[in-house]
């Protein structure tokens, strides 16, 4: 699949050109848009997205938010499996940073993610 390349929600221009993305990259981009879209937010499909309350607030719950990404992730039908889930919360700013391990559905290889923030 190939779609626009997106950082932190903006388009990229190179060379006065829309720049795309494919493969993995495209893979990651979709799972991130997914981590940072918040469940009911995006009115077309309000499925779409993560429960975000207990990634943010003042006592964010690891256990339960593990298994509020695992449900968002799902959405993506792409990956197979999630297979590692790392957190760095930021209680004071109420924001988390999400280092992800996946299993890609079509051919069985990793495919790691650094660092989603997300953040209210």
């Amino acid at each position: 699949m190939k779609t626009l390349k997106l950082v932190n929600g903006d388009l990229i221009l190179k060379d006065g050109e829309l720049e795309m993305v494919e493969g993995e990259e495209e893979l990651a981009q979709a799972v991130e848009m997914i981590l940072k879209t918040s469940l009911g937010e995006f009115e077309l499909d309000e499925f779409l997205g993560v429960d975000r309350e207990n990634l943010l607030g003042k006592n964010p719950d690891e256990e339960e938010a593990q298994y509020d990404i695992i449900e968002a992730i799902a959405q993506e039908e792409r990956i197979a499996t999630v297979e590692d889930i790392e957190f760095q919360f930021d209680r004071k700013a109420r924001s988390s940073r999400i280092k992800l391990k996946l299993i890609k559905e079509e051919d069985g290889q990793e495919l790691q993610l650094g660092g989603v923030d997300v953040v209210e």
